[in-house]
C-alpha cells in the first residue's frame, strides 16, 4: 500500500509491511524534518484507518509492524527534537535579487546556480523539488540542498559570523547559505525585499544601460563606416560622369 504521488511527493512510500515502512523511511532520510514528520503521520493515520476494513490475519500483522516502526521513529524524533533542524525556503524572488551579490563576494558555483535553476523551473514551490533530480543518478534537489546547508550551518554555529554588512545588506557568509534558498534572519529579508531591490536592482539596470549604449555606441559607429564606405564608392562615379 503506497501514498498517491503527485509532482511534490515522495514515491516509494507505503505500509504494506515492516519492510515497506523501512523502505520508507530510507526514502525520507535527508528530506525536510517538517515533511518527514507530516509523511509519516499521514501514513499511521492511513495505515490505522485500513486496519479497521481488513479482515486477513497475515495482513493485518504486517500493518501493525510497519505501525510499530513509524510509531518508533516518531517517538525519536520527538525526543531528539529534530524539528529544529528544518530549514524553510526563502522566496524565490528574494534569492534572485540577493543572487546578485555573488559577483561582489565572489562566491558561489555551478551547484547553486543549478539548484537556483531547479527553483526557477518549479516556479518558487519549493516542494516540487522533493521529485526533481539534481542528476542522473542523483539525489532529488531537496536532499542536496538539505546536505549543503547541514555543513554551511556547522560553519555558522561554531563561527558565528556577521550576518549584515555595514551597507545592511548580507555578508558573504550569509550570502553562501541564501543561495540555498535559507536565511536565519528570514524575516528581515522578507521586510526590506524592496529595499534590496532598489539598492541591487539599480545596479542591474546601470549595467544593462551601460551594455545597451554600448551596442548603440558600436551600431552608430557601424551605420557611420558604413555611409563613408558608400560615399567613396560613389565619387569616382560622380566623378567619371563629369
Amino acid at each position: 500500500m503506497s501514498e498517491k504521488t503527485s509532482p511534490d511527493t515522495v514515491p516509494g512510500l507505503g505500509f504494506k509491511d515492516k519492510e515497506k515502512a523501512l523502505d520508507t523511511l530510507k526514502n525520507l532520510e535527508g528530506r525536510d524534518p517538517d515533511y518527514q514528520k507530516l509523511a509519516i503521520k499521514g501514513l499511521i493515520g492511513r495505515a490505522k484507518r485500513t486496519l479497521t476494513l481488513t479482515k486477513a490475519e497475515d495482513k493485518l500483522q504486517n500493518i501493525k509492524d510497519a505501525l510499530e516502526v513509524f510509531e518508533d521513529w516518531l517517538k525519536n524524533f520527538e525526543k531528539l527534537n529534530l524539528g529544529k533542524e528544518n530549514r524553510p525556503y526563502l522566496p524565490l524572488p528574494s534569492v534572485q535579487i540577493l543572487s546578485t551579490l555573488k559577483e561582489k563576494y565572489g562566491v558561489g558555483d555551478k551547484k547553486t546556480d543549478a539548484f537556483i535553476a531547479a527553483y526557477q523551473s518549479v516556479g518558487g514551490d519549493y516542494k516540487h523539488l522533493r521529485t526533481v533530480s539534481s542528476g542522473e543518478g542523483e539525489p532529488t534537489w531537496d536532499i542536496v540542498r538539505n546536505a549543503a546547508l547541514k555543513e554551511l550551518m556547522n560553519i555558522i554555529d561554531d563561527e558565528s559570523p556577521e550576518l549584515w554588512g555595514d551597507d545592511e545588506l548580507p555578508t558573504e557568509e550569509h550570502l553562501k547559505i541564501i543561495l540555498w534558498a535559507y536565511s536565519p534572519d528570514a524575516s528581515k529579508i522578507k521586510k526590506n525585499i524592496l529595499k534590496f531591490e532598489e539598492k541591487l536592482g539599480k545596479k542591474e539596470d546601470s549595467k544593462r544601460k551601460h551594455s545597451s549604449d554600448s551596442e548603440q555606441s558600436e551600431e552608430e559607429k557601424g551605420s557611420k563606416r558604413r555611409s563613408s564606405s558608400s560615399s567613396d564608392e560613389e565619387s569616382p562615379k560622380k566623378k567619371s560622369k563629369k
